[in-house]
Formats: structure tokens, C-alpha cells, sequence
């Protein structure tokens, strides 16, 4: 077959990957976002410190990738599990707007957001009440959803990922409507791998 360096955007249905049933779509916006997503830093944020009710001091005030990500906390017991209280996190998102989420520590497990921060500006605990001996430990970090800056109304809106050097069959991808922080794909990086989304808006 020929080389071809044009493509109608009929071809790129069908030989691209994109499903024809998306055809009815495509008047549309068709963007594409490209990044290289650092590896996730489980304590970024805040190094291996006693559970409180206080405003943790920040290590660092963003990812460090200049991308937005889900924010993860994970919190280790000593002798009884304390009652945890909660997590309020403060910070802004892809598009620089304030956001918060709350979340609930858990010892043995990482829990992690569903909204991704380009900035965090303050953490704080409260509710929090110790069991045993002495008081657990937590660290907060990043993990590996990464913020789309668009708000797309469906899953489906993302037609195309690659990442690395293969296309992703099924993403892992949160949309909302209404809410841009909560628009994500899920993508392991390194900070060499290269994430390529084809969306519409």
C-alpha cells in the first residue's frame, strides 16, 4: 500500500483505532494531550510523621512534574490502630482553581483520591485520636491518576491512549462533568514514558 501522509477523517477510524461508531461524534473538538508523568512519591508531600490533629508541614507544595495527580496517604499503626479522623486537602487544580477533598486514613492501606492537585496548600487532621502505646505514623504523597484539563462528559469521549510505546486497549479514565479535578487517567509513569491521549470536548 502506498504511504500516506494525509489522512480523511474517515481512514482514521478505521485504521487508527478509533471506533467507527464514534463517526457521529467527530464534529466535535478533537484534542490531544501529551505528557511525561513522574513516577509516584508516596511521601511527597509529608515524610513519615505522627498522626494528629494539626496542619501537617509540607515538604513540597506540588508533584513536581508540573502535572496535576491524585493525592494518596498511607498510615502505618503502632501497637493499637489510633482512630484516624480525617484528611482535609487543600490545593488547586489543572486549571489553577481551588479544590479540597477530605480523606480517611487507614493503616495497612493506601487510600487515594478521586480528584488530582497540581498545587497542594495545606493538610490538615483532624478528628484523630490515638490508640495504644503511642501514635501511628502517615505519609502523604502523590499517586499515578494524572488531570485531564478538559471536563468531558463521558469515559467514552477519550478515543484514543498510548502510553509508552503500545495503545491502551482499556484506560483506566474518571470523567465528570461538572467537575474538572475529577477527570483522569491512570497511567504508571517514570518520567520517561510519554502518556498520549485523543479526546473530545
Amino acid at each position: 500500500m502506498a504511504r500516506r501522509e494525509n489522512w480523511s477523517v474517515a481512514e482514521l477510524i478505521v485504521t487508527k483505532g478509533i471506533r467507527a461508531g464514534k463517526l457521529l461524534k467527530l464534529h466535535k473538538v478533537l484534542k490531544m494531550f501529551v505528557v511525561t508523568p513522574a513516577a509516584k512519591v508516596a511521601n511527597r508531600y509529608v515524610t513519615s510523621v505522627v498522626m494528629g490533629n494539626k496542619t501537617y508541614t509540607l515538604a513540597n507544595t506540588a508533584p513536581g512534574d508540573g502535572l496535576a495527580h491524585s493525592v494518596t496517604t498511607a498510615q502505618t499503626a503502632v501497637d493499637v490502630e489510633d482512630t484516624n479522623g480525617i484528611l482535609t486537602i487543600t490545593g488547586k487544580d489543572i486549571d489553577g482553581k481551588v479544590i479540597s477533598e477530605v480523606l480517611t486514613p487507614d493503616a495497612g492501606v493506601t487510600v487515594e483520591s478521586t480528584k488530582c492537585f497540581k498545587e497542594i496548600t495545606s493538610i490538615v487532621g483532624s478528628g484523630w485520636t490515638q490508640g495504644g502505646t503511642g501514635p501511628d505514623t502517615i505519609v502523604i504523597g502523590f499517586g499515578d491518576k494524572i488531570g485531564i484539563p478538559d471536563k468531558l462528559p463521558a469515559a467514552a469521549d477519550i478515543l484514543l491512549v498510548g502510553f509508552d510505546t503500545a495503545l491502551v486497549n482499556a484506560p483506566t479514565v474518571a470523567v465528570d462533568t461538572n467537575v474538572l479535578a475529577k477527570n483522569c487517567i491512570t497511567a504508571v509513569g517514570d518520567g520517561t514514558k510519554v502518556l498520549r491521549a485523543i479526546y473530545q470536548v
